[in-house]
């Protein structure tokens, strides 16, 4: 029954609107975010809520069971919002799951300033929840001394060990000191020993601003198989209100000694001071020599061609003692990614950019947020946003904007890039809270199959992103290629359907090998408002236990999702006829298939391509108004993209 009302509810909603607007022009400079903790204006009605927290609910999403269960809770929504951060962590060897998140409470001393981790030891099927690992230092003017902000953590499991009495919790936050001023200024690392939660244990040592040391949000924190914490945060003055970048990465390794974590925080010099960054990422192979700090930054200082903002990479073969030179990766010029430069139609640049464009003469932007994993061989994947733009910003819009995958195969000397959805939203403000489309990166602990994941609005009719769910699609990294399924939506039809707020994704997964596949479980979690128009008020967090991607074991002819493109349906919406081209780099049989919102086939055909571009022509005058999805195979690779009918 609940399932049938969500399906009516999104084709009344979906039947309202058909577009959004077009080619808006935005700041390739993500938006200062607002910290503070006052009531946030009422959000859009179009919101779909649960009225009351529920058991642990199990769904079946394309022929998958997933049980949606209860976890911890927060006194807010803040903490949890805006940056894709570590919050979730799996550890495969332990099999054990542990989440982050602030606690419950106001601003007293034992209220929600405090950090907790909730704690699986049997694959997230069961949890302790709240185990307090962090609290303030004592009472504050505004709020208690040292509040715990923005926390982060995972699992520190000594190499070879398989008992979850025998690891450590480790977490990294920032906290309000007022070394900045504005309460902003401090930070904090600590540990708790795994099992340990009635009651814990836990260590913790405070950090602060000072000399060069400019402490501010972090959004990069990780952890290595063999056991070493690892912190990352732009040194960022905030004295002045707004945040200026002041030309150092603070970087900060830990592991456990005695029983507590240790910190060794150092300063690294990068770029130039007010170069613009949106965000940060450091990330080590399984052998936890190869690692890599990723910066999202315009490089003012030392301008790419064609190129706004992008990663720039710092790596290491040494298990972070050193680190190289900065590596730009440059997504437009002569120099580009070639699949970026042609990924849009010669009908959408000319909308953008006029006629007479050359696409080597066109600047791309990746933002605002992005995510990175190392695979088994050493190499860094990069997911996250790209779009058209200018010189003087970019158009992260339907249409001019797609999630990537960004990689480099020869341990970041040259890069490559395959689009994996065209987005409908780049962010909403559920409850006054800025929510981007929070894209993550994971593996399997040996590296070799990785998992790219995203939330967004595919709602008809939203103005936002404000009804979302999450999306997943997984990459053989020793064989090139994309599970055969597709890009998932790991809510469709759930009770949180559209309504998978903040969601986000674990570092590592779980994996058990099937046969002629591995079954991979990835774990998810997203956050509940309690009351819809407030961000201050009780937040419910959920995990998403069971939720598999089957990846082929030892396919040699399936081809990745770089081997051809689909372009959008053209009009769209379809009025009457409506044609898709598709441009393959092999000759070859194409099949296209259309379905209705229920999974029903309204329409196929098969064409043998010599040409390497066909143009398929649909007559549509006899479908009914409303969503579609047209499904273009080649060999054992698929991508899906969806039409609307007016």
């Amino acid at each position: 029954m609940k399932k049938f009302l969500l399906f009516v509810l999104a084709l009344g909603i979906g039947f309202s609107s058909f577009s959004q607007t077009k080619h808006v022009l935005r700041s390739t400079k993500i938006p200062v975010m607002n910290v503070a903790l006052e009531k946030a204006p009422e959000q859009s009605p179009r919101t779909i809520m649960a009225s009351e927290k529920p058991a642990a609910q199990t769904e079946t999403i394309n022929g998958i069971d997933a049980t949606f269960i209860p976890i911890g809770k927060a006194g807010n929504a803040y903490g949890f919002y805006n940056s894709p951060r570590t919050y979730l962590w799996a550890d495969a060897n332990l099999n054990s799951v542990v989440f982050t998140h602030r606690m419950q409470g106001g601003t007293e001393l034992e209220g929600n300033s405090r950090v907790a981790y909730d704690l699986s030891t049997d694959g997230g099927a069961t949890w302790t929840t709240d185990v307090q690992a962090y609290a303030p230092t004592g009472p504050g003017p505004t709020y208690p001394m040292d509040a715990g902000r923005y926390p982060q953590g995972g699992i520190i499991n000594p190499e070879g060990n398989t008992d979850p009495a025998n690891a450590y919790y480790a977490f990294y936050i920032c906290t309000l000191d007022d070394s900045q001023g504005s309460n902003w200024g401090g930070a904090a690392v600590g540990s708790n020993a795994l099992t340990e939660t009635d009651p814990p244990n836990a260590s913790q040592i405070n950090l602060t601003s000072s000399g060069d040391y400019y402490r501010y949000v972090p959004d990069a924190y990780t952890i290595t198989q063999q056991g070493k914490a690892w912190n990352l945060q732009p040194s960022m003055d905030v004295s002045s209100g707004s945040p200026i970048y002041m030309g150092d990465l603070i970087i900060g390794p830990g592991e456990i000694l005695d029983g507590e974590i240790t910190y060794d925080g150092d300063l690294m010099s990068f770029l130039a001071p007010n170069d613009g960054i949106n965000d940060s990422k450091i990330a080590f192979a399984p052998d936890g020599q190869t690692g890599y700090i990723l910066v999202m930054s315009d490089s003012e200082s030392d301008p790419q061609p064609y190129t706004s903002y992008h990663p720039i990479l710092l790596k290491t073969t040494d298990g972070g003692d050193t680190w190289s030179d900065p590596n730009h990766v440059i997504l437009g010029s002569e120099d580009g990614i070639s699949t970026v430069k042609n990924y849009w139609s010669d009908e959408t640049m000319e909308e953008v950019y006029g006629a007479g464009f050359n696409r080597d003469e066109i600047y791309y932007n990746m933002g605002y947020q992005t995510d990175l994993i190392i695979d088994s061989k050493g190499n860094p994947h990069i997911t996250g946003i790209i779009a058209l733009g200018t010189e003087d910003g970019w158009y992260p819009n339907e249409g001019t904007m797609a999630t990537w995958h960004v990689y480099s195969d020869d341990g970041g000397s040259t890069w490559v890039a395959d689009a994996l959805y065209d987005n409908i939203w780049l962010q909403g403000e559920p409850a006054g809270l800025v929510m981007y489309n929070r894209p993550y990166a994971a593996s399997t602990m040996d590296g070799h199959y990785l998992f790219f994941s995203w939330i967004d609005t595919d709602l008809e009719g939203a103005e936002a992103n404000l009804n979302p769910n999450i999306f997943v699609t997984g990459y053989d990294s020793e064989d090139h290629t994309y599970n055969q399924s597709g890009v998932q939506n790991v809510t469709a039809l759930s009770l949180y359907w559209f309504a998978a707020f903040y969601g986000s994704m674990s570092q590592y997964v779980f994996a058990e090998e099937n046969g002629d596949v591995w079954d991979c479980e990835i774990p998810f979690v997203f956050t509940e408002y309690t009351n819809p128009a407030d961000p201050a008020a009780e937040m419910n967090f959920y995990y998403i236990k069971g939720f598999n991607l089957p990846m082929p074991v030892g396919i040699d002819s399936h081809e990745g999702l770089a081997n051809f493109s689909v372009s959008q349906n053209s009009p769209n919406p379809a009025v009457n006829n409506t044609s898709i081209l598709v441009t393959s780099e092999t000759a070859g049989v194409i099949n296209l298939r259309v379905n209705n919102i229920l999974g029903q086939v309204v329409h196929k055909e098969s064409v043998n391509n010599s040409a390497l571009a066909h143009t398929f022509n649909i007559n549509v005058s006899n479908l009914e108004s409303g969503i579609y999805f047209y499904t273009v195979e080649i060999g054992k690779s698929s991508i899906t993209k969806k039409m609307l009918v007016k």
